[in-house]
């Protein structure tokens, strides 16, 4: 199985948009894991029916309480339901929001209020929203790390403008790493880089580029830097992308660094691509044998053939393709010896699917030549690749 194989995961570890751990299995509900409550805070119109005389007299007997109220499960779910654009009024939600606001620091961190603020958010005035900031700011950095408060955080970063983005985030300046190193904050640090002005997060670009192999290998720090490379152009971050490019040997074989490479090829400049290219091709096999090495390896044939810069990279991709089929007659080829390892033959896999023309017409030839000196179980996987050729 090629998941538990390779263990390839996604993106280093995904993108993004959370704070805490996934949610589990079945069994018996537990606080904070309602059917009608999940990790987004969904709640639709259709969640409560009562008449509007009913829903009056309710909010009325929570706006005294609003502390305890948005702390609760049902009380929670059912203020969310009023802040709906198709549900309450904004008179309600003028209410609800003088309501929360003198214990807002304490509902942003709760498991069931953080969804009250978030939909503030969403539905208040820009003053109001203004004025929760006011009343976080001094907490930030303890919420971006609280499992529920990052998640308040991360929708102000997304609903707030410009400026007051940069005022909200202020206080994270000095503390950028132990964010990214911590399984909630790195979630903010991904917001800050996704919804912010490219000028407005040179602090965090700096300070990454003065950790680059570290963060690069880090298992939150990999997604950051996908981030900045995915958003920024080469110049914006070309101090990160040249002290990354001089540690791809290492970074190619690394659990979590792997994913950055992949990333620079995807979205980096076209000698940023070139480099690395020439790199593992000078190399191929070992890296084609690596475990996650063998995912750059099938990368470098993909962004050759099917990339952007592919017109670019023609050369290199000739190149590719004489090191891994090798010399006519030669019984040890790079390609052999990849499609007979346990990882290999999953590049090999990905250069399949990623040939043309007359590349793939001689890598068929070969691999058919060799079918009978392939190891059962690669071989099997191998043979499949090319028939979906056909």
């Amino acid at each position: 199985d090629r998941d538990r194989d390779r263990d390839r995961g996604g993106k280093g570890g995904g993108k993004g948009g959370g704070g805490g751990n996934d949610k589990g299995g079945k069994g018996r509900r537990k606080r904070g894991s309602s059917p009608a409550q999940d990790e987004e805070g969904k709640v639709s119109a259709a969640d409560f029916r009562m008449a509007p005389e009913e829903a009056r007299t309710r909010l009325d007997a929570l706006l005294g309480k609003m502390q305890d109220a948005a702390a609760e499960q049902e009380s929670s779910r059912f203020l969310q339901w009023r802040l709906l654009e198709e549900v309450g009024s904004e008179g309600e939600c003028d209410e609800i929001c003088t309501a929360v606001l003198p214990s807002v620091g304490r509902l942003a961190s709760d498991v069931f209020g953080n969804f009250v603020v978030q939909k503030l958010f969403e539905r208040g005035t820009p003053e109001q929203r203004r004025g929760i900031v006011d009343k976080l700011l001094g907490e930030i950095y303890n919420l971006a790390t609280n499992k529920y408060g990052c998640r308040v955080v991360q929708k102000m970063l997304e609903v707030l403008p410009s400026e007051d983005q940069a005022r909200l985030v202020k206080e994270l300046q000095n503390k950028v790493l132990d964010c990214v190193e911590d399984m909630h904050g790195n979630h903010v640090i991904q917001i800050m880089v996704k919804s912010m002005a490219v000028a407005d997060i040179e602090f965090i670009i700096n300070t990454l580029a003065g950790s680059a192999e570290k963060m690069a290998s880090h298992m939150y720090g990999c997604r950051v830097i996908q981030r900045l490379v995915e958003k920024c152009t080469p110049d914006q971050i070309s101090e990160l992308i040249t002290k990354l490019r001089g540690k791809v040997d290492k970074l190619a074989t690394d659990l979590h660094g792997n994913y950055v490479v992949q990333c620079i090829l995807e979205f980096g400049s076209q000698e940023d691509k070139r480099s690395i290219i020439q790199l593992i091709r000078k190399d191929l096999v070992f890296y084609g044998k690596n475990k996650v090495g063998s995912n750059v390896v099938e990368k470098c044939f993909e962004v050759t053939t099917d990339g952007d810069d592919a017109g670019f990279l023609s050369e290199e991709r000739e190149a590719l393709y004489r090191t891994v089929l090798g010399e006519a007659g030669d019984n040890n080829t790079p390609l052999k010896t990849l499609a007979n390892d346990k990882f290999g033959n999953y590049a090999v896999q990905g250069i399949i699917r990623h040939s043309r023309g007359a590349d793939r017409d001689l890598l068929k030839q070969r691999l058919n030549s060799m079918e009978g000196h392939l190891n059962h179980q690669t071989s099997k996987h191998i043979m499949n690749a090319l028939k979906k050729l056909e």
